[in-house]
């Protein structure tokens, strides 16, 4: 079970913890893999609340990391979460100013001295990347732009990013890249992929948003929006049986995708699913 980008959403995050603790409780082997953006979201009067964020909440990451932390304590090798850029503002990326003019100050100071450290301890250790060879399925928090040699190349990654770097894509800075990139070329995303595991076919992250829940800009992309930017009815998770080889990102997005919200109709998104 895979999810996006909650950025702050404590309901949305509450619904696909349900999903994911429902089905654990009829089989073990279930895993739920969130891809960075647990944190940072808006917290804007509803009757101003801009139309393009699609439907309102109120952001509140404090609670939500208190319950993510929560269930990785309930279910260790069960959950598991990627680093995104918002996370990294709080363990040396840039600073990130979607809401505030730095959001990682701003829920620092909703949280206590101890607790704040807690949380940038725990992300500390979030892993870049996720593989499932089997399945041949990538997963990363924003497109597989940098030009990465080897799984390697990603443990030595210093989280400390050269000021000078920031808004570098082109992989002078590498966990820029790895973090920030909307989108890759379909070279440079099958590169990315070989130099992780050659049996990897398809790659799925988050990062930017798609209206309609999901975004397949050319193979082997597949990008989910389960969360921030969406309205409910388009909101979208990956369901995937891990012994099912994926052949490309359409079948994968035919095969898998469910709606957060199954009796909410969608507003961008078409009821029909493309063609495997």
């Amino acid at each position: 079970m895979v999810a996006t980008d909650l950025q702050g959403n404590l309901g949305d995050y509450e619904t696909i913890e349900r999903r994911f603790e429902t089905a654990r409780s009829t089989r073990s082997d279930v895993f739920l893999l969130i891809t960075g953006d647990l944190v940072h979201g808006p917290e804007i009067p509803k009757d101003v609340w801009p139309s393009h964020l699609g439907a309102f909440y109120r952001g509140d990451s404090a609670g939500l990391v208190k319950r993510a932390q929560q269930l990785k304590q309930r279910h260790p090798d069960h959950v598991h979460f990627l680093l995104g850029n918002h996370e990294h503002a709080h363990v040396g990326g840039p600073v990130v100013s979607k809401f505030f003019p730095d959001e990682a100050e701003r829920l620092e100071g909703l949280m206590s001295p101890e607790d704040a450290s807690a949380f940038r301890d725990w992300i500390r250790d979030w892993p870049f990347v996720a593989i499932a060879k089997d399945a041949g399925l990538c997963f990363t928090h924003a497109a597989p732009f940098a030009p990465i040699q080897s799984a390697e190349e990603l443990d030595k990654l210093p989280l400390l990013v050269n000021v000078e770097d920031e808004v570098d894509l082109e992989g002078r800075s590498m966990i820029i890249a790895l973090l920030w990139a909307r989108t890759a070329s379909s070279e440079r995303a099958h590169a990315f992929l070989r130099a992780l595991h050659p049996s990897l076919r398809v790659a799925i992250y988050g990062h930017d948003v798609a209206n309609e829940g999901y975004a397949i800009d050319r193979e082997p992309l597949l990008c989910i929006s389960s969360s921030f930017g969406c309205h409910d009815g388009d909101k979208l998770i990956l369901e995937w049986d891990l012994s099912v080889r994926a052949q490309s990102a359409i079948h994968v997005a035919h095969t898998g995708l469910r709606p957060l919200y199954p009796d909410v109709p969608p507003v961008h998104r078409k009821l029909v699913w493309p063609s495997p």
